[in-house]
């Protein structure tokens, strides 16, 4: 997944800015094989930003790959991430889909906060 050295005691990277740029950067150091969803959905947001005139989807696109980076440089919690998806996404037992997409509130909660 990563490039960087695993440091058990704090993230792989330092938050970047909440910039196009930056954020690319960070995506490349985590994980290359997401830099692809992310030019397409960069290249989405600015044509609909152009197209309709408005700034949301470029700060929508931003929002949301702030936060997947946030998330993504904790190795644990993004495995844990991603095993909630899974059983919200697979499980068919309605209790445990429901604690899964509880979890996954509270783990974008903690990436949030580690990150501001």
């Amino acid at each position: 997944m990563s490039t960087a050295p695993h440091n058990p005691t704090g993230p792989l990277i330092d938050m970047p800015a909440k910039t196009p740029a930056a954020l690319r950067a960070a995506v490349a150091r985590l994980d290359q094989t997401a830099l692809a969803r992310f030019d397409e959905h960069w290249t989405s947001a600015t044509a609909q930003t152009r197209d309709e005139y408005s700034l949301m989807p470029a700060r929508a696109f931003t929002e949301h790959w702030w936060v997947w980076v946030a998330v993504e440089r904790w190795p644990e919690l993004a495995t844990r991430f991603r095993e909630c998806e899974r059983i919200t996404a697979d499980s068919e037992d309605r209790a445990e889909r429901r604690a899964a997409s509880a979890e996954l509130g509270r783990i974008l909660a903690e990436a949030e906060a580690a990150a501001a």
